[in-house]
């Protein structure tokens, strides 16, 4: 089976270079930013995600058509599909609200003798899984990464033993050693890379690995080397259909999922299944009916949402990976905390005096603002299949 996503009549003379920008946030008539949505082009077989303030920007592959569908998806949210104009070097696809996902009454399955609607649902989709594997698909994907830190200098700075603390995080990520201790020497950073892959009967044979643009720039070629190294470690195709799958079938047969509820995704009827341990850590599953195949993860602690990952039915059943985002929380310090870590900077002799003038502002206006702040590391895929 070969994958190809090339689909439409795409103009001779289309401009080669444009690109797109927009806003999302989350929930009706509010203004909290939507984090990390899925901009999908389905014409494209790409998107991108909005970032951590739910800005939108994306270049455009050259030849594309100039009347586009695009769609804004996201764990929890209903999707919001909207046709677009392109037009220019820069079009504005506006802002988009989205609403709470409303699920529906569980579906009524006729399951064998001691097996639970969960547990039917789940067989049914290690048995698609196996059944993909064993096609040994061919295709070509190209890959962009993005790594980004959120006020891990702070951290690092203000709070007690917060080196001690970041570099056990690191250790705990493998590989990321040398990219945190870049951070906690600068301010915050972002980088991207990118990666073509091509894979032949279920088996990769060969990588074009380049880093394509850093903040600040350069990065050290050892903090390139890391990021490099993420591709190797986590490969979404893998985890969905390789071996990493087993560990996923183990996992669910050791602990009891249960039925959410359904909701409806396009013709297709979405079960959503969950799983919580002690309040503590809650792993949420969208899985396709009809076709039996994960179409979203997502893993939440009590900070907040740690890892989300968002698939698409390439034909014939077959739900590829296209976005990923790990955004694991290091530490959260409430307005109720702020007080305490003010005094805290203020006895600390090892920063000097710009540093800790900086800090105590920073501080300072969030507490007069009431507002918490989380320091974290995200790392996000989008994938776009050829």
């Amino acid at each position: 089976m070969t994958l190809s996503l090339v689909s439409g009549a795409w103009p001779a003379n289309a401009p080669s270079a444009r690109s797109v920008v927009g806003k999302v946030f989350l929930g009706e008539g509010t203004q909290t930013p939507g984090d990390y949505v899925m901009i999908y082009f389905p014409a494209l077989g790409t998107g991108t995600m909005s970032d951590e303030r739910g800005n939108i920007s994306m270049s455009l592959p050259k030849g594309s058509p100039n009347v586009l569908k695009v769609e804004y998806s996201r764990i929890g949210y209903e999707t919001v599909q909207k046709t677009v104009t392109i037009s220019g070097d820069v079009t504005d696809l506006g802002t988009v609200n989205m609403k709470v996902q409303t699920l529906m009454l569980t579906a009524a399955y006729v399951v064998p003798d001691g097996m639970s609607a969960p547990e039917f649902i789940l067989s049914k989709l290690w048995e698609k899984t196996l059944q993909n594997r064993k096609k040994k698909l061919t295709y070509g994907a190209d890959i962009s990464y993005d790594f980004a830190t959120h006020e891990l200098p702070l951290v690092a700075s203000v709070m007690p033993k917060g080196k001690l603390g970041l570099a056990k995080f690191a250790a705990g990520l493998m590989g990321y050693g040398p990219l945190i201790n870049y951070c906690l020497k600068n301010d915050d950073i972002s980088a991207s890379a990118s990666l073509s892959r091509t894979v032949a009967k279920g088996k990769a044979n060969d990588y074009n690995e380049k880093i394509i643009r850093s903040n600040p720039s350069p990065l050290p070629g050892a903090v390139q080397r890391e990021i490099i190294k993420v591709f190797h470690n986590i490969d979404l195709f893998e985890l969905a259909y390789g071996q990493g799958s087993e560990w996923g079938q183990k996992f669910a047969k050791s602990h009891k999922f249960r039925l959410v509820g359904t909701y409806e995704y396009g013709d297709k009827l979405v079960d959503v299944l969950s799983w919580t341990e002690k309040e503590r850590v809650t792993i949420n599953l969208h899985i396709v009916e009809q076709e039996w195949g994960i179409l979203k993860f997502q893993c939440v602690t009590r900070e907040g949402e740690v890892i989300r990952c968002e698939c698409r039915d390439m034909g014939d059943g077959v739900y590829m990976p296209l976005s990923f985002v790990m955004k694991p929380s290091i530490s959260m310090v409430r307005p109720d905390q702020i007080p305490m870590v003010i005094e805290e900077v203020g006895k600390t002799e090892s920063l000097n005096k710009a540093a800790k003038e900086r800090i105590l502002n920073l501080l300072q206006d969030r507490l007069d603002k009431n507002q918490s702040f989380n320091p974290y590391l995200t790392c996000s895929f989008n994938v776009r299949y050829r």
